[in-house]
Order: C-alpha cells, then sequence, then structure tokens
C-alpha cells in the first residue's frame, strides 16, 4: 500500500478542514504536538504546541497522512499529485469547486478522452489535485 503524506508550514489544520468540505473523508486520527509524550525527546517550541504532527485519514477511499512538519527544502505542493477517482461528475466538481477558492486552475472542468469529467486545481496550499470521474 502506498500512502502519500503531506507536509504543511502550519496550517495543516486548516488543509484538513478544506478536504473535509471537498471530499468523502474520514478523519482517523489528529494528534498535535502538545500531545507528545514528555519523554518523547522532542523539543517543542511554544509556537509549535498547536500544530499538528500527525493525521491520518481515509479520502475517497484511500489512506492520506499529513502533518505541520517536513524534510528541509520542500515546496509547498512540489512532491506529489494527488488523483482522486470518483464515481461521477458530481463528485468532481463538488471537489473542483472547493478547492480552487484560494487556489489556482490548471485544468478546467470538462470531458476528457479518458475521463466523462475532469479537472485539475492547486488548493491554497499549493498541493495539486487531479479530480476524475471514472
Amino acid at each position: 500500500m502506498i500512502s502519500p503524506a503531506l507536509h504543511f508550514p502550519g496550517n495543516c489544520a486548516e488543509a484538513i478542514a478544506l478536504y473535509q468540505k471537498a471530499f468523502d473523508m474520514t478523519v482517523h486520527s489528529v494528534a498535535y504536538y502538545r500531545d507528545a509524550p514528555p519523554d518523547s525527546g522532542m523539543e517543542i517550541s511554544e509556537d509549535e504546541l498547536d500544530k499538528v504532527m500527525h493525521a491520518e485519514l481515509t479520502i475517497c477511499g484511500s489512506r492520506v497522512n499529513m502533518s505541520d512538519s517536513g524534510p528541509d527544502g520542500l515546496t509547498a505542493g512540489n512532491m506529489i499529485i494527488l488523483n482522486v477517482f470518483f464515481h461521477s461528475g458530481d463528485g468532481v466538481r463538488k471537489a473542483f469547486h472547493a478547492l480552487k477558492e484560494g487556489g489556482k486552475v490548471h485544468v478546467e472542468l470538462g470531458p476528457q478522452f479518458f475521463s466523462s469529467m475532469y479537472g485539475s486545481v492547486e488548493d491554497p496550499f499549493g498541493v495539486r489535485w487531479q479530480l476524475i470521474a471514472e
């Protein structure tokens, strides 16, 4: 199984809220840095206490992990594009319109040779999505 991990520069909780609005999503757990045990060996600043240390989600049937940390040198959205497959164009439209608010449209919604409804959008957090009706 491949589980994509999305790393954010401090706004992971906002991203989770947007994705709940856009997709059929289940939040399994969200742990904040303040939840780390005192003997974890982690050095956590006051500014990091309310940041997401680790979130486990299921988006449209796929496991996704998210956090407010990541390897040095990451640029928002430069590491991954997520393909989301929907059973109908309605799901594609719902997700597309939610994600494009404050984001950037790469391919407008419409039929393609491989899909009855397709769109590509970068959300406000710099994550690229390809939304495809099967």
